[in-house]
C-alpha cells in the first residue's frame, strides 16, 4: 500500500478533481471512518449529510454540489471509480506468474497461482489448473489438462491431448549414484521426459528424467494413480501400468504392455510386445512378447498356476515322508512296499463272484 496524490487517483479512474489535486492520501476508507489522510466515497445523495461532516482528505463524487468546499474526484459512477482506486492501495496477490519469453496459444485456460519458467510454449486449449508449476523450456501440447498441483520440471515435453491429475511431478531427478570410499556421489541427472499425444496419468505418479537422452512414454500409454516409472524408461504405444506399479531405470516397454497392480520390473530388462504382468509380480529377466507372466519371480502364468496346485498338496507329502521315516527308522530295513490297490471295478466284480459261490 503506497500514497497518491488526488490528480494521480483521478487519472487512474477517469475522474476530474475539484480541489487541491496535490492532495496526498494513504488509504480508501467510509465516511465515518475517514482521516485527513483518507480517500472516502459518496455513492448516494442522501449521504451529502455525512460527507459535508467527514474528515476525508477527498471524496469521490458523480456530482460536485453533494459536499461544496470539499476536495473532490468528479465521476460516472462512483462504485466502479471506488473499484480501481482501491486497486492501487490494496493490490491483489498475482493470480498468476509467467516466466520470461514464455509463449501462451489461443484460448489457454491459466488458474490462480501456476508459475511457469522461462521460454516455456503452452500451446491452443491448454489448461493448466491452479498450483501448476512449470519449469524453464517445458513444451505443453494443444488440448493438454495438468490439474490442480502438478509439477513439470524444466525441459520436459508434453504432446497434444495429454491429462496428468493432481499432484504428479514430471521430470524429477533419475535415482543414480556411484559408490565412492564409503560415499554415495550423485550422477548428474541432464535428460529430460518426453510424454507423447494422448497420454492419461493419474495422481502422485512420478516419471524421472533421463541421465541423458530421454524418458519416453508413447503415444495412448495410460497410467494409473501412484505408479514410478525410473530414468530412461521406454514405456510403448498403448501400455497400461496400473496402480502402485514401477519400472526401474533403463527398462524397456513394447507396444500394448500391461503391468498390473503392485508389480515391478527391474532394471535394464526388455519386456516384450502385448506381454502381460500379473498383480503383485516381479520381472527380473526380459520377457518375449506376448509373455503372461505371475510370480516372483515372475514365471509363466501356466507354470505359475501349477506350482501353486503342487504347493497345496505339499502338507499331506510332508506326512507321507515323516511315515516312510518312521517306518525305516523302527524296521531298520527299507520300507514296506505300499499294498497295491485294486481299482474299484475290479473289486467289486471280484464280490459278486464271491456272493455267487456262496448261493447268494
Amino acid at each position: 500500500m503506497g500514497a497518491y496524490t488526488l490528480g494521480e487517483i483521478a487519472s487512474r479512474v477517469e475522474g476530474t478533481v475539484r480541489g487541491d489535486s496535490s492532495r496526498t492520501v494513504s488509504g480508501i476508507k467510509p465516511l465515518d471512518q475517514a482521516g485527513p489522510e483518507d480517500l472516502s466515497f459518496v455513492a448516494h445523495p442522501r449521504y451529502r449529510h455525512a460527507a459535508e461532516g467527514s474528515r476525508a482528505a477527498g471524496l469521490i463524487v458523480a456530482e460536485e454540489g453533494i459536499a461544496p468546499g470539499r476536495n473532490l474526484i468528479l465521476v460516472k459512477n462512483p462504485y466502479l471509480a471506488l473499484a480501481a482506486a482501491m486497486d492501487l492501495f490494496y493490490e491483489r496477490a498475482p493470480q498468476a506468474v509467467l516466466g520470461e519469453g514464455t509463449r501462451i496459444g489461443r484460448d489457454v485456460s491459466i488458474g490462480p497461482f501456476v508459475v511457469t519458467g522461462r521460454d516455456c510454449s503452452i500451446g491452443d486449449r491448454a489448461a493448466l489448473l491452479p498450483g501448476v508449476v512449470l519449469g524453464d523450456d517445458v513444451r505443453i501440447g494443444e488440448d493438454t489438462v495438468l490439474h490442480p498441483g502438478v509439477v513439470v520440471y524444466s525441459r520436459s515435453v508434453l504432446g497434444a491431448r495429454v491429462t496428468v491429475h493432481a499432484s504428479s511431478v514430471i521430470g524429477s531427478d533419475g535415482f543414480g549414484y556411484a559408490e565412492a570410499a564409503g560415499a554415495r556421489a550423485k550422477i548428474p541427472q541432464v535428460g529430460n521426459v518426453v510424454i507423447e499425444d494422448e497420454v492419461e496419468i493419474g495422481a502422485c505418479t512420478t516419471i524421472d528424467r533421463a541421465t541423458f537422452g530421454s524418458t519416453i512414454v508413447g503415444r495412448g500409454a495410460k497410467i494409473d494413480n501412484l505408479v514410478q516409472i525410473g530414468h530412461n524408461v521406454s514405456i510403448g504405444e498403448g501400455s497400461v501400468l496400473v496402480a502402485q506399479s514401477g519400472i526401474a531405470g533403463s527398462t524397456r516397454l513394447g507396444r500394448g504392455v500391461i503391468v498390473a497392480g503392485q508389480s515391478g520390473a527391474a532394471g535394464h530388462l526388455l519386456l516384450g510386445d502385448h506381454s502381460v504382468v500379473g498383480a503383485k509380480s516381479a520381472v527380473l529377466q526380459d520377457l518375449p512378447a506376448g509373455s503372461f507372466v505371475v510370480g516372483h519371480p515372475a514365471a509363466d502364468h501356466r507354470d505359475w498356476k501349477r506350482s501353486q496346485a503342487a504347493l497345496r498338496r505339499l502338507p499331506d507329502l510332508l506326512r507321507a515322508v515323516a511315515r516312510l521315516e518312521r517306518a525305516v527308522g523302527q524296521g531298520g530295513g527299507e520300507p514296506p512296499m505300499a499294498k497295491p490297490v485294486r481299482p474299484a471295478a475290479r473289486r467289486s466284480r471280484r464280490r459278486v463272484r464271491v456272493r455267487r459261490r456262496a448261493g447268494t
